[in-house]
């Protein structure tokens, strides 16, 4: 500990290590997933800023706020570089606007660790109350990078642990910021043993806080019959570039997969503009009234039009300034518009459009009582053939796993199949060929608590924390003051 601190005491070697910290910390999702990586990541950030706070006192804001934008900047850009083939896609003779996804985007987002790390430095204190404020602290910016100017809640802490069934489990009653708000304090607890064995209370409580989730996980999982329904889909998939996904050809070998037997369910926006075929089709269009386009599906001759847009792809934020200053590029003209709040569609199905499915919050207020399944198109070619597709498929996965109910999952160029009511993969289609899949819809679960309650739990957890860390300081400085 003492080399480390000696080497950590350098300022361009501490802030080398939290940038490589932050690259790391993308090996712990798709498509690497590494198991328990995350769990050694969030424990190193902790020891890191502990050992900052006993050398860098006298200017800790600055030197907390400087390494959180550099884990940040390191994770974003390790995980999210895949955005910029939308670029690419859109138009190869953009390729200088790169800088825009490739670094830009990954610096904004950063931001959220930076400040993070401002309120870090000014909760931090030599007392253990550094372990429930530094848990509360990160999943109260999680949640605020879910909400903040429209949200981006893409690869949360939750999604680290996509690698095991078992141990996510405990979404479908906290939640993906109450999953990651215990699994997060385990880390810090188990890590903070190594700096200070006086901690051995707070390792054990890790180890069994982490054994009893996988234990419920374990029981819930073998324990949980699927029982199919009398409802039979078909999920089609297709694998086109972007480039040809609307040549007539395209659409018409599309098309040719849908069944006027069983209800067939289509990738977003394959069946080209204002569709009209058989009503037992979930097609995704585009629908176009006027001047006004929408991204849609189409169903028994009634439409859903998507109402989160894609930042910077549908829509571009403060348009009308980009494109003062540069009037003939297309990519800064609003191309998408939004659906509206309350729309009429099939009750007992809930669809979302692409990016929609990684708001859990917005999944949720939209289930209703009649809902008994999630309907996901997606158009994934924007995204290349490697992370992308697959971190937007786990996602959707936990979106299943909170509410109890199955998902049908239609895309271009992604992942299309079948997802059971406990998170479970039951078919999966073979993401580079043009095909379909008849399967039986399983039945959802009566309910689960994340549906009942939605994300009360883990507010509940943040404001215990903050009063359990504010208690154990006070207490902290009577003893010292003695």
């Amino acid at each position: 500990m003492i080399v480390v601190s000696n080497f950590f005491s350098r300022e361009l070697n501490s802030y080398a290590t939290y940038l490589m910290l932050g690259g790391i910390f993308a090996l712990c999702f798709e498509p690497f997933t590494i198991p328990f990586l995350s769990l050694i990541v969030t424990g190193v950030f902790f020891i890191l800023n502990d050992l900052n706070f006993n050398r860098k006192k006298n200017d800790l804001l600055k030197v907390f706020f400087n390494n959180g934008v550099l884990f940040g900047f390191g994770f974003f850009l390790a995980s999210t570089y895949w955005i910029s083939n939308a670029i690419l896609e859109f138009n190869s003779n953009l390729s200088y606007l790169l800088p825009l996804s490739l670094i830009a985007l990954p610096l904004a987002l950063s931001l959220f660790f930076g400040f993070m790390q401002l309120l870090n430095a000014l909760l931090w204190s030599e007392s253990n109350s550094k372990l429930f404020f530094f848990t509360a602290n990160w999943i109260v910016f999680e949640l605020i990078r879910s909400y903040l100017f429209s949200g981006l809640p893409w690869n949360l802490y939750a999604y680290s642990w996509s690698w095991s069934l078992e141990f996510i489990q405990l979404v479908s009653i906290l939640g993906v910021y109450g999953f990651a708000f215990i699994v997060l304090f385990s880390s810090v607890c188990m890590i903070s043993f190594f700096k200070d064995w006086n901690n051995y209370f707070y390792f054990i409580l890790s180890i069994i806080i982490l054994i009893g989730i996988y234990i419920f996980g374990y029981l819930r999982v073998i324990n949980y019959e699927v029982n199919y329904s009398n409802n039979e889909i078909r999920i089609v998939h297709t694998h086109f570039d972007q480039s040809k996904k609307w040549l007539k050809e395209s659409i018409d070998k599309t098309a040719s997969m849908g069944s006027m037997e069983i209800s067939t369910i289509f990738p977003e926006t394959s069946l080209g503009v204002n569709f009209n075929g058989p009503e037992n089709w979930f097609a995704g269009h585009i629908k176009q009234i006027k001047d006004n386009y929408y991204n849609s599906i189409v169903f028994e001759g009634r439409n859903y039009d998507k109402r989160i847009l894609v930042p910077f792809g549908e829509f571009v934020p403060f348009s009308s300034y980009f494109l003062y200053f540069f009037p003939n590029i297309k990519i800064f003209q609003n191309s998408i518009s939004r659906g509206d709040i309350e729309q009429d569609f099939k009750s007992d199905v809930l669809p979302l459009i692409c990016y929609e499915v990684i708001f859990p919050s917005y999944v949720r207020n939209n289930v209703r009582e009649e809902t008994n399944l999630i309907i996901n198109i997606s158009n994934d070619a924007w995204f290349g053939q490697f992370s992308g597709p697959k971190q937007h498929f786990v996602q959707a996965k936990f979106r299943s796993l909170e509410l109890g109910l199955p998902m049908a999952r239609s895309s271009n160029k992604g992942f299309s199949g079948l997802i059971g009511p406990i998170g479970d993969v039951i078919a999966l289609t073979n993401t580079k060929d043009v095909s379909y899949l008849d399967l039986k819809v399983p039945q959802k679960l009566n309910t689960t608590i994340y549906q009942r309650f939605g994300n009360i739990l883990a507010y509940f957890l943040i404001v215990l924390f903050f009063i359990i860390g504010y208690a154990i300081e006070l207490k902290f400085k009577n003893k010292n003051e003695k």
